[in-house]
């Protein structure tokens, strides 16, 4: 499994020791409403379902900060040869950088392991500091959809974006 350093995270597999601080964290509306796949509220039984789906994925990785989970960030392997880039972070930790340090330490790591065609990501319209994050890194908008979010019970305007890579 992956472990991956930089200036101030260390980005690791969750372990179920991390269990309790995941649910406070992703479990505050504010994070899980820019997140499609996360319900609200955010329960222990939730988080027992995402270890049990990140124990086998080599790329997703949750982010530490002084060894407290704060976050994750991952690569998620498509049909189609491509990745999706996937993060959050917990609240507490909005503004620092920490998601883009985060990201572009785990792209470092695992682009060239992976091996993707190219990497998508997908942000909600109404969450511009996300869609600034991965504009950082380096990847281009390049359409708009509907997704539906399973914390607000609804189809949620969303900014598509992609990362091609040169190989």
């Amino acid at each position: 499994m992956g472990y991956v350093k930089t200036d101030r995270l260390t980005l690791k597999p969750l372990q179920d020791r991390d269990k309790s601080r995941l649910v406070a964290l992703i479990g505050d509306f504010d994070v899980a409403k820019n997140l499609s796949r996360v319900p609200y509220p955010y329960l222990l039984a939730d988080a027992d379902d995402w270890l049990s789906v990140v124990e086998s994925e080599e790329f997703n990785l949750s982010i530490f900060l002084d060894d407290a989970l704060i976050g994750a960030v991952g690569l998620s392997e498509k049909n189609n040869g491509s990745c999706e880039l996937g993060y959050w972070l917990g609240k507490p930790y909005w503004g620092r950088g920490i998601v883009t340090e985060a990201a572009r330490g785990l792209l470092d790591w695992a682009l060239p392991r992976a091996r993707p065609a190219y990497v998508s990501a997908n942000v909600f319209a109404d969450n511009p500091i996300s869609a600034r994050v991965l504009e950082k890194l380096g990847f281009v908008l390049v359409g708009e959809d509907s997704v539906f979010s399973l914390s607000r019970q609804a189809h949620v305007p969303t900014l598509l974006y992609r990362y091609e890579l040169s190989h």
